[in-house]
């Protein structure tokens, strides 16, 4: 099993450019078996996606809060087979399990605001062969490994006949906050670990 992971901050959330055209998309040429996932700018720069929650949205009608800062973010799951008998599948998973901790203890003390509370829609879905198994619209449940999306790799005749292939699966997530309970005032700050591995 190979598998790759990558820390995404919350109020920092981490993700980057997405490729034009098919969202899984698969290319044939030699290459070396692999797993690739990129979430965020590049270069380890974790992209910060913030909520505000003031004034009208506090009380006494509370609404939806749009994410702001880096905006829509992209995550790509890069997956090579290099050989007849190896992966089969490859699957992106998500920890939220820590949730989102208060940062300034003198007006929110130990609370922490759980994950499940942040939605995401998702952009460039797939509507071809692997049409609803990369991410698809949703949101976090606050587990330890939350499938996102998961995909085929060639099969044995396909790799066969055509050599190594490269499996891509490209989304653009777009993110929201529930802001369904009223939490104490101060800022709150969590990260989301993804992984993608094929076995």
């Amino acid at each position: 099993m190979r598998t790759g992971a990558v820390l995404l901050g919350w109020l920092a959330l981490v993700v980057g450019p997405s490729p034009v055209g098919a969202v899984v998309l698969t290319t044939y040429f030699s290459v070396s078996e692999g797993i690739t996932l990129r979430v965020g700018s590049a270069g380890g720069t974790i992209d910060e996606v913030r909520f505000d929650v003031s004034n009208g949205n506090v009380a006494p009608s509370p609404g939806v809060i749009a994410g702001a800062g880096a905006g829509a973010i992209a995550i790509t799951v890069s997956a090579d087979k290099g050989s007849l008998l190896g992966p089969t599948v490859a699957t992106l998973t998500a920890s939220s399990s820590a949730g989102l901790p208060c940062i300034t203890p003198a007006s929110c003390g130990s609370t922490v605001i759980p994950f499940s509370a942040i939605s995401w829609v998702s952009a460039n879905l797939d509507t071809g062969t692997n049409a609803g198994n990369d991410i698809q619209s949703g949101s976090f449940d606050g587990s330890a490994s939350q499938q996102l999306a998961q995909f085929a790799l060639p099969n044995l005749l396909q790799t066969l006949f055509l050599g190594s292939s490269r499996t891509q699966m490209t989304n653009t997530l777009s993110f929201s906050y529930a802001n369904g309970t009223l939490y104490p005032a101060g800022s709150y700050r969590g990260r989301v670990t993804f992984t993608a591995t094929m076995n």
